[in-house]
């Protein structure tokens, strides 16, 4: 365990609901000048040690793109030559990127940290994270605190090592600060790097990382719910070429993505863009010239890889893609519901929500969904769909319990725009129009279900939606 004056750069992880532990861990700092508190919380700012409160917004940390300049020069004008940093994590909740946020805040911490005598605690509401999120979190941090004390974190590496070392300089770097004796340790000679290790490119092209990302490549941003977008550093790529056919590279683009690291058979791909061609010598041209043209608009020739007949998608290490996000913070809001922490469901949900802008690919044209020889995209498109509208009951289903009636029938009316047959909406509909009273609006609601399905009342009797409906306008 450390001492209070060994503290630079340390991670708090809670969930935040024991606001004693909370104060309990900052006690360790000891009598402090110059704190400040950064949040949008009054009772995380009301918790933490006395000092000057700052809003995320005052810093750079409301936006959905962290600016690492930006931010760095807003710390360096609060803090001035020394000072203690607190820091309310949940901001990170709201970025575009969390995870490429948060490698970012690490950085600008470190740099911080290593350029005045500063101090600075980044306090993470564990609950609230995903869990690429918490990876990064755990080892961007040099220490962590805890209401025992601080501690050195084993598994923290600076911002050189993860930009451009090799994998022996990162290990040489962890296990020297396990095992004082090797803290010198050179595994090779710095001129050797570049062939020592073997002479295939591809290896050498994955050496670079211990579980860690390269922040030298330029990542891909995918967003595939709704309207096609994929972005890199921020950029959006245009699918027009010139040469290129722009319907068939996003479907390309579209498929090698869902193919995942075994990437799609060269025949099946010609087959997908390409039925009605029956001369397999012109097929086979056209992919070739398919493939080029989507490598254009990626950038780079290597972002599409050929293995025999085989090509696959070569995405950047760090890539981000929505329906990640929207999977996990589904998962992730559902457990802190059944935890009965409505507060941190809604936070997990309402994330999770903004990923969903529609159905997978909804903006690929038909002719590359709907194909006979393979249903490539229509059942994971059926599912996500499925998966959003119970993520919809679901919140309309805690706000209803903490008595907001208006959002939650604003979620149950958005659900009923993807599938007003569902049943469960239409309950959970009916239920909100109960909670406001509105008796009229839920006979209503039951006669568009009846509609929409194109039942008589006489086939609804004895069922659960009847029998619910009967209950609540009783």
């Amino acid at each position: 365990m450390l001492s209070t004056a060994d503290l630079r750069d340390a991670a708090y992880f809670s969930d935040l609901s024991d606001e004693a532990e909370l104060k309990a861990a900052l006690s360790a700092l000891g009598p402090a000048e110059g704190v400040v508190k950064i949040s949008d919380n009054p009772a995380f700012v009301e918790t933490c040690l006395q000092g000057e409160p700052v809003m995320f917004s005052g810093v750079g940390l409301d936006g959905r793109l962290l600016e690492s300049q930006t931010v760095s020069a807003a710390l360096e004008q609060l803090l001035g030559s020394s000072g203690t940093l607190i820091v309310d994590m949940t901001w990170c909740v709201d970025a575009l990127d969390a995870q490429n946020a948060l490698e970012t805040w690490g950085t600008v911490v470190e740099q911080l940290c290593d350029a005045h005598p500063h101090r600075v605690i980044s306090v993470y509401n564990h609950n609230l994270l995903l869990e690429t999120q918490m990876q990064v979190a755990l080892r961007g941090h040099r220490q962590f605190l805890a209401p025992s004390g601080i501690y050195e974190n084993p598994f923290w590496l600076p911002a050189r090592l993860r930009v451009s070392a090799g994998v022996d300089e990162q290990f040489a770097f962890l296990l020297g600060r396990v095992v004082p004796d090797f803290a010198d340790l050179q595994l090779l000679d710095p001129d050797d790097r570049g062939y020592a290790r073997g002479a295939s490119p591809a290896w050498l092209d994955n050496s670079q990382s211990l579980d860690l990302v390269d922040r030298t490549t330029q990542r891909w941003q995918i967003r595939c719910l709704g309207r096609l977008r994929v972005y890199q550093d921020g950029q959006l790529v245009e699918w027009t070429t010139s040469g290129g056919a722009p319907h068939k590279t996003r479907a390309l683009f579209c498929y090698l993505l869902q193919s995942g690291e075994n990437g799609a058979q060269a025949d099946r791909i010609s087959e997908l863009i390409w039925p009605d061609q029956a001369d397999e010598t012109r097929k086979r041209a056209r992919l070739h010239h398919a493939i080029a043209m989507l490598r254009r608009a990626l950038g780079d020739k290597t972002t599409v890889m050929r293995d025999g007949e085989y090509y696959r998608l070569n995405a950047p290490p760090g890539s981000w893609t929505d329906i990640s996000a929207f999977e996990q913070g589904c998962r992730r809001g559902l457990a802190l519901a059944k935890q009965d922490d409505p507060e941190g469901a809604l936070r997990l949900y309402r994330l999770a929500e903004r990923q969903y802008q529609g159905d997978l690919f909804e903006d690929l044209p038909i002719e590359y969904t709907d194909n006979d020889l393979e249903d490539w995209c229509r059942p994971r498109r059926r599912w996500l769909r499925e998966m959003a509208l119970k993520l919809l009951r679901d919140m309309s289903t805690v706000l209803r319990s903490q008595g907001l009636a208006d959002e939650a029938l604003e979620k149950c009316q958005k659900a009923l725009t993807i599938d007003m047959t569902n049943e469960t909406m239409n309950i959970e509909t009916m239920r909100v129009l109960h909670l406001q009273g509105r008796f009229e609006a839920i006979d209503r609601q039951y006669e568009q279900f009846l509609a929409a399905t194109d039942q008589r009342p006489a086939d609804m009797e004895g069922t659960q939606f009847y029998k619910t409906y009967r209950r609540l306008v009783s």
